[in-house]
């Protein structure tokens, strides 16, 4: 049965409508996710939220709007999904009912709805990101995304509370941690990152053999959670080949310049 039927039937279990939500890949299906978007369950709604960025790009108009009202819903995990949905999965998408939106839930009673809705907000660098993110490191505990949110702000004024949570994360979360020390060092993102990529960039750079350049792996780190830090990086890579062609050829050609280029880079 599909999801239209699902739907329509009213014997249909919620669990069972939000099942089918969630697997649906079908672009086609959009108008009927989106009417589920005000399901009285909120497994469905959840499954609505989860789903719908996943469903078309460029998002139409209607799917933000929908997302927009369930950052409101009285579930904690619809609000979750749909910052998350906002704030991450819609990048492409900056407009001031999108950051009022996430702005709105700044102060949530969910931590993790706080914490979507904030690193969505920093990655937009919305000013109202900072004095939110200032507050949370003052704590004495703290969530890797309120880390990652300073690192997407860059601001200075933050990196010696990032530096007061240095310790105590699991293995896979401390590259993000120190990205975000990077990115909010007033000194800039390290010498040495620069000149790791430099001299990467003189091996060849994404075509050396080397599958997984460490400087390189440190770079994209940094700059999932900050793109636009991409030109400050290529251009202080760019000094360091100046003469080099064969370099200078290798980093034109790298993810490094592409991203830059589409942040004003030239």
């Amino acid at each position: 049965m599909n999801i239209a039927a699902l739907a329509h039937d009213p014997l249909t279990p919620a669990a069972e409508l939000a099942a089918a939500v969630y697997s649906c890949e079908d672009p086609l299906e959009l108008p009927v996710i989106l009417a589920l978007a005000d399901h009285d369950d909120p497994q469905v709604r959840q499954a609505v939220a989860a789903q719908l960025p996943l469903l078309a790009d460029p998002k139409p108009e209607a799917v933000i709007a929908a997302l927009l009202r369930l950052t409101c819903d009285p579930f904690p995990d619809v609000r979750d999904w749909a910052c998350f949905a906002l704030g991450t999965q819609c990048p492409d998408i900056d407009t001031p009912e999108l950051r009022d939106a996430l702005a709105a839930r700044l102060a949530d009673p969910d931590n993790e709805t706080r914490c979507e809705a904030l690193f969505g907000l920093a990655q937009r660098r919305d000013p109202r990101a900072l004095p939110a993110v200032a507050r949370a490191l003052a704590h004495e505990n703290v969530w890797l995304m309120e880390i990652e949110a300073a690192g997407a702000l860059g601001d200075p004024s933050l990196h010696t509370l990032v530096r007061g949570h240095l310790d105590g994360w699991q293995a896979a979360d401390v590259p993000r941690v120190c990205a975000a020390l990077r990115l909010t060092d007033p000194d800039g993102v390290g010498e040495d990152l620069v000149d790791g990529l430099a001299d990467w960039f003189r091996h060849g750079g994404p075509s050396a053999k080397d599958p997984k350049p460490y400087w390189w792996g440190v770079a994209l780190t940094m700059l999932n959670l900050a793109a636009h830090r991409s030109v400050d990086l290529a251009s202080a890579v760019r000094d360091r080949l100046i003469g080099d062609e064969s370099a200078l050829a290798a980093l034109y050609g790298s993810g490094l310049a592409q991203d830059a280029k589409e942040h004003g880079w030239t």
